[in-house]
């Protein structure tokens, strides 16, 4: 790569501009008075943990109140570390990479339990919640003498003086330094987010951000990437820690209290949650009001704080940053010269434009996959849903499941496909029994879904939903179709870069369709893909789901009788959480026992 194509995706990624403040910052430093250099050193370690949030939070989707709990553990590693290191070697750079550790490891731990024992958002908040209020009265609670590491005295609510500041061997650095180092460091960590985030990993998080389900039903190991980067957004507050307590050399519990995480939640509230910039700013922002508040009305801050937040939340709902950067991007476009923004129609999928597709990626499509049902049942609680139901999918190429409202048809797939447990039976998979095996799991070995309401990323485009789905792990052997011929396939080639949430319902339904072509998989599952959609798009999806059909297994649920009849598949009617009748669709069609069930006694089925 070339010294301009280098300096090209620097810039396209986001990480030229940090350099260049970094640079004009410290270039201003001199102009600094000292108190000044200290207010910002200050503030930049909480930048560096706001930083942390917006990255757990804003990019992944994760609330976590415990970030302010992960700034004050690095906080107290630092401190211990430097009063134990700094005596022997005159440094203490090695106690701030301790301190970021020691975040990250309890961040691990704590990810660990919740992640993978499956807790839900909202106790997420409350468990870290809880963690930081019981680090506050446990290190509270250490004041004896007892209660030391080495030479550091934990010091209980009094804290822990007098420690040592950055020091590089030389002695510790002075105001200055240490106001050039913070910078350097915030500078440093700022351009590694951005990096991460605009890159492959970014894409993934904004998917967990967006859709969990469908990032599991993509292959994706959910859990393991929400610890990953629960863990990167813990060593990040380790570090502000760390720094926080270098600049104020001394640390005590109070940094664990309920205000203090609360304030982390509210600086990023107002900067921007989705905004790396944001986070900074946000802190900027909170902590000058507060002061000058202070100044007019003592001991008033909090009511300040809560005042500003719900006018913020009022005014500049997604933060002030990402609303400031709306209206520079408005004022652009009407300052630029003329463009013909008229948003294009997407033509539907074609009979030509997939018979094309199919062609070209035919070299990456395999021999179906088989898929079986072996006597399952699922029950939840004390109500039976299924019962004993033994199916099997791969000796022809297409089938279709039918059934009256209620008859379990959802929940059978919910069972294929991991997201509900098998209570009894067994579940198969290309001859491997996966009846325990997770839904990713399932994913990866050669198993699609695409479920009854469209499963997509609806704050992501049209192009990065395929892509999500394009470079999903997988270990069947396809090799997956190129994004062009996935976009041109499902006739969404030319709103490749529109919002998901902005497509017709429809378009929505095709784009998880496409999803499931790039995931490629030897078995395909479709529950309803036709709902909602007019005549004419029924129409397209049922010429797309024949041609699909050709090399893989295709497994239909749906409820119009039409577009079964059209499939021209062997079909098989569950009823009251059992199998009722297996057969043609003419042979069901004509059983009056179904008709009943159906419409009546005596009502023609062949209707919707």
């Amino acid at each position: 790569m070339t010294l301009a194509a280098w300096m090209r995706t620097i810039a396209r990624r986001g990480l030229l501009w940090p350099l260049v403040v970094v640079v004009a910052v410290l270039a201003l430093s001199p102009l600094l008075s000292t108190a000044t250099e200290l207010k910002w050193t200050l503030w930049l370690s909480f930048g560096i943990l706001a930083l942390s949030l917006t990255l757990v939070w804003g990019v992944a989707g994760i609330f976590s109140f415990g970030q302010n709990a992960f700034f004050g553990i690095g906080g107290y590693a630092f401190a211990v570390a430097a009063f134990n290191f700094f005596p022997a070697t005159g440094e203490t750079l090695s106690a701030l990479i301790l301190g970021a550790c020691v975040a990250a490891l309890f961040t691990a731990l704590l990810g660990y339990v919740t992640f993978y024992g499956r807790v839900g958002d909202v106790y997420l908040a409350i468990v870290t919640l809880s963690v930081t209020l019981i680090l506050y009265t446990v290190m509270s609670s250490t004041a004896g003498p007892e209660y030391r590491i080495g030479a550091a005295h934990l010091g209980g609510f009094n804290g822990m003086p007098s420690v040592p500041g950055i020091a590089f061997g030389n002695g510790e650095l002075s105001y200055r330094e240490l106001f050039t180092f913070a910078v350097c460091l915030a500078g440093m960590i700022y351009a590694l987010v951005q990096f991460l985030i605009t890159g492959r990993y970014g894409e993934i998080l904004a998917g967990l951000r967006e859709n969990e389900v469908r990032m599991e039903l993509l292959g994706y190991d959910v859990r393991f990437h929400k610890l990953g980067v629960f863990v990167i957004g813990g060593a990040i507050a380790g570090i502000g820690g760390a720094l926080f307590t270098a600049w104020g050399t001394f640390i005590n519990p109070a940094i664990f209290s309920l205000p203090q995480a609360a304030l982390v939640v509210i600086w990023v509230m107002v900067g921007g949650r989705g905004s790396l910039l944001g986070a900074f700013f946000g802190v900027i922002a909170v902590q000058w009001i507060s002061d000058q508040a202070d100044k007019i009305v003592a001991q008033q801050t909090p009511l300040i704080l809560g005042i500003m937040l719900v006018v913020m939340v009022l005014a500049f709902p997604g933060g002030i940053v990402p609303a400031l950067t709306a209206r520079l991007q408005q004022l652009h476009l009407r300052l630029a010269p003329g463009k013909d923004t008229t948003a294009s129609t997407s033509p539907s999928p074609s009979a030509t434009a997939t018979d094309n597709a199919q062609t070209r990626s035919s070299n990456a499509l395999a021999s179906r996959g088989s898929l079986a049902a072996l006597g399952v049942g699922k029950s939840f609680g004390g109500s039976v849903v299924l019962e004993d139901v033994t199916l099997e999918f791969g000796q022809h190429h297409m089938h279709a499941i039918v059934g009256p409202n209620g008859a379990g048809k959802s929940t059978l797939f919910g069972l294929l496909s991991g997201r509900h447990k098998v209570s009894r039976g067994r579940v198969k998979l290309n001859g491997i029994d996966v009846t325990g095996t997770p839904i990713h799991e399932r994913a990866r070995r050669g198993l699609g879904i695409k479920l009854q309401v469209p499963s997509i990323f609806h704050g992501l485009t049209v192009r990065q939903n395929i892509s999500l789905a394009l470079t999903a792990p997988r270990k069947h052997r396809q090799r997956p179709p190129s994004e062009a011929t996935v976009l041109e396939t499902v006739g969404l080639l030319e709103k490749r870069d529109s919002l998901a949430a902005n497509l017709s319902h429809g378009e929505q339904q095709w784009l998880e369709i496409g999803m499931l072509i790039a995931q490629n998989p030897p078995v395909m599952l479709f529950d309803e893909p036709a709902a909602g959609m007019t005549q004419q798009e029924r129409k397209r999806t049922l010429e797309l789901i024949r041609r699909l059909s050709t090399d893989h297994t295709v497994v239909v649920v749906e409820h119009d009788m039409a577009f079964v009849r059209a499939l021209d598949a062997p079909v098989v009617m569950l009823y009251q959480g059992g199998v009722f009748r297996q057969g043609s669709f003419d042979d069901l069609s004509s059983d009056s026992e179904v008709r009943r069930i159906y419409l009546g006694r005596g009502a023609d089925a062949t209707h919707s």
